[in-house]
């Protein structure tokens, strides 16, 4: 059975009816077409109020005609290029309420318009893919997480959607950027109490089997307007005709089909779970510094807990060090999993240290931790686990969270890599 065939006879593959608004939310141009073009222009044909916010102007990306070579190296001028890409592409696609982030019309109330920039993409030392190193200010991936938010929950109040679609986890494929936007419109959706669906990818042969896809979307109708809006985008992309249709060269030379079917998952309301706590670069700045402090005193406590108890023994075993060395090691492999960050392992770390430093100092003419093997383990122990713990390229993501994996294990190495 086809998909197409699919999603007549079973409701649940299928454009839901009830989506009369739809707010779909991209990093940069282009990237609405290749993946979500049939969707949007067949919501569009269905009579549905489309909304599509783009949250980066794309200025990092790579320029691919030479006759465009004056881009190339010129942000600011790439910008302004992919402004008028993405504006004919809307206008192939029907789509009549773009926004960029940051807008006036995509923008919290009272705030002045800003632009978000793109944050480009390398990959890091542990095989991930991070923003490039030398981020510009305005960077999407440099913005706090709250302003990102408020913006897009402004667009929300103004368009009043009945569903948000963005990426998945990943990003589809890791950029900084698609990650960021996909953490940015679930939360909005939350917020909202809208349902959100995930891009989960699609493929240029209708028949092609199907998995863990709740909305299928067959392109078929309108895949001319898809075609013709991918068109549009020659600085990113150069669409070619092969014996297996219309085809998309990157400019790092991978060759892909455009895809005919799109499909989406909804995601579903998350269990309350520890391992949901947003990530620090999810926190305002004032959650930054709360926690940050709250890190330093946990870090101080537990020095003076482990100071009290190190030295106790059950017999000839040396039980008080070995807890005290296991606690300091728990607090701080935990928080660097738990935030995903190294500062707040460091301020724990700081706090510990500091604190045993000044109660390894004589008090009233009393020791605390004797200059004995167990004490110089108490010493140095916590600066080694520290050292350890902030040193390790990357700790283990949390339970159901698939930016653990590399992008290069979930994503064909010809996979778009830049924007």
């Amino acid at each position: 059975m086809s998909s197409s065939e699919t999603a007549q006879n079973d409701p649940s593959l299928s454009i839901p009816s009830d989506l009369e608004r739809v707010l779909v939310v991209h990093a940069h141009p282009d990237d609405e077409t290749i993946v979500t073009g049939a969707t949007l222009a067949t919501l569009v044909d269905r009579g549905a109020h489309v909304t599509v916010v783009t949250c980066t102007r794309g200025e990092l990306g790579e320029v691919m005609p030479d006759d465009l070579a004056s881009l190339r190296g010129d942000a600011a001028a790439l910008g302004a290029h992919r402004e008028t890409e993405i504006a004919e592409a809307m206008r192939q696609l029907g789509v009549t309420d773009h926004r960029f982030l940051g807008e006036q019309d995509a923008r919290t109330a009272g705030l002045l318009p800003r632009p978000y920039r793109d944050s480009g993409m390398e990959w890091g030392p542990a095989g991930t893919p991070v923003p490039v190193s030398d981020l510009h200010p305005a960077a999407f991936c440099h913005a706090e997480f709250g302003e990102i938010v408020s913006d897009l929950a402004a667009v929300v109040a103004d368009v009043r959607p009945d569903a948000i679609i963005g990426y998945d986890s990943d990003g589809g494929y890791g950029h900084p950027d698609h990650v960021r936007v996909n953490r940015a419109a679930l939360r909005t959706a939350r917020l909202a109490g809208l349902p959100y669906f995930a891009i989960t990818g699609g493929s240029a042969h209708p028949e092609a089997p199907l998995a863990d896809a709740d909305v299928v979307v067959d392109g078929a109708p309108v895949f001319d307007r898809k075609v013709r809006a991918l068109a549009a985008y020659r600085s990113q992309v150069r669409l070619l005709q092969t014996a297996g249709g219309p085809a998309l060269e990157f400019p790092h030379g991978a060759v892909e089909p455009v895809t005919v079917v799109e499909t989406f998952r909804l995601v579903p309301e998350p269990v309350a779970d520890p391992a949901s706590a947003p990530g620090l670069d999810e926190l305002e700045i004032s959650g930054r510094i709360v926690t940050s402090v709250l890190a330093l005193l946990a870090g101080g406590l537990f020095g003076a807990i482990g100071t009290i108890a190190h030295q106790d023994t059950v017999g000839s075993f040396p039980l008080g060090i070995v807890l005290a060395l296991a606690m300091t090691a728990a607090l701080l492999v935990g928080l660097r999993w738990l935030f995903d960050s190294r500062l707040i392992a460091l301020m724990a770390a700081i706090g510990l240290t500091a604190v045993v430093a000044l109660l390894s100092l004589p008090h009233s003419g009393s020791v605390l931790i004797a200059g004995t093997p167990t004490g110089y383990a108490w010493i140095f122990g916590p600066v080694v686990a520290a050292v350890l713990v902030l040193a390790w390229p990357r700790m283990p993501r949390r339970a159901g969270d698939k930016m653990g994996a590399s992008p290069r294990d979930a994503v064909a190495p010809d996979a778009k890599e830049q924007n």
